[in-house]
C-alpha cells in the first residue's frame, strides 16, 4: 500500500487530490494513511468500519471526487511516475475520447518485473469478447461520463467484474476509449490471484457477459463461447491459467 500511494504523491502531474478509501481493513491501515494524511493535504481519506465491496468503494470515490478527472488504481499497484501527466494530456487534447489507459508491467510480490501486457491501442466492440480491452487500474476518465448513479453497479449487489461491465455499457453509449502504448503501471499478479476466484464470481461474469455482448450489439449466442469462458476457466488449474493469462497479448 504504502508503495502505491507514494507513487501518486510523486508523479510529474502534482494538481491532484488522492482520495483513499479504506474499506473496513483490520489492520494498520486506518493509522498508516492517517499518517499520510497529516503529511500531505492532497489526500482525502474515506474509511468505512464495515467491509462492504469494490463497488461500494469505487461508487463513493467517484461521488466525492471534486476533479474533471478521475484515475484508477489499486493498493498493490505502482504507477509509472508521469503515467497521470501523459493521461491527462491526452484527454485535454482529444475530446473525442471519454477515457484512457495503457499497457502494464507485470511484477511479483518481491517487485520484480517478469512481463507486460499489451492492450489494443483503439478497442472496437469485438475486443471485448476474449478479454477486456482495457487495464481498469490504469485508466483515467472525464468525470463527466461517470455522473450516472453507481456506475460501478449496485453496493447492493457487490461482484467482481464491475469495471468489465462498466466499459462496456461506456462503449455501448458510444463513449470510446483509448490505450496508450506504453507501460503507465506496475501490476502485481501472481498465481495467488487466481486463488481468489471463486464459481459465484465467475457465474456473474457470465451475465455480465450476455448483457453487455447484447448492449454492445453482439449476438450473445453467436459468442456463446466467449460468454461461458469464464466458467471454462475456473474449472482450469491455478498455475495453467495463470500462465496461459501471461503468454496472451491483452
Amino acid at each position: 500500500m504504502k508503495k502505491a500511494v507514494e507513487s501518486i504523491l510523486r508523479q510529474t502531474f502534482t494538481d491532484f487530490e488522492l482520495i483513499i478509501f479504506d474499506d473496513g481493513s483490520v489492520n494498520d491501515v486506518k493509522k498508516v494513511i492517517s499518517a499520510y494524511a497529516k503529511k500531505d493535504s492532497r489526500i482525502v481519506f474515506l474509511r468505512e468500519e464495515e467491509h462492504h465491496g469494490l463497488a461500494y468503494g469505487l461508487n463513493r470515490m467517484v461521488k466525492e471526487a471534486k476533479g474533471q478527472y478521475l484515475a484508477r488504481m489499486d493498493a498493490d499497484d505502482i504507477s509509472a511516475p508521469d503515467r497521470l501527466e501523459k493521461e491527462f494530456k491526452f484527454l485535454e487534447a482529444h475530446p473525442e475520447y471519454g477515457f484512457v489507459g495503457g499497457n502494464l508491467l507485470l511484477m511479483d510480490d518481491d517487485d520484480r518485473v517478469y512481463g507486460n501486457r499489451k492492450y489494443p491501442e483503439k478497442p472496437e466492440e469485438k475486443d471485448f469478447l476474449k478479454f477486456q480491452p482495457y487495464a481498469h487500474p490504469t485508466m483515467m476518465f472525464r468525470k463527466s461520463i461517470l455522473e450516472m448513479d453507481n456506475p460501478y453497479g449496485s453496493a447492493e449487489k457487490p461482484r467482481r467484474g464491475e469495471d468489465y461491465e462498466l466499459l462496456m455499457n461506456l462503449t455501448a453509449a458510444g463513449i470510446r476509449g483509448y490505450n496508450l502504448q506504453e507501460n503507465l503501471l506496475y501490476y502485481r499478479e501472481t498465481i495467488a490471484s487466481y486463488k481468489r476466484r471463486r464459481l459465484t464470481d465467475q457465474m456473474a461474469e457470465v451475465t455480465i457477459r450476455w448483457n453487455g455482448f447484447k448492449k454492445m450489439g453482439l449476438n450473445p449466442w453467436h459468442e456463446i463461447g466467449y460468454v461461458i469462458k469464464p466458467i471454462a476457466v475456473w474449472m482450469v488449474p491455478d498455475k495453467i491459467a495463470f500462465n496461459i493469462r501471461n503468454s496472451s497479448k491483452g
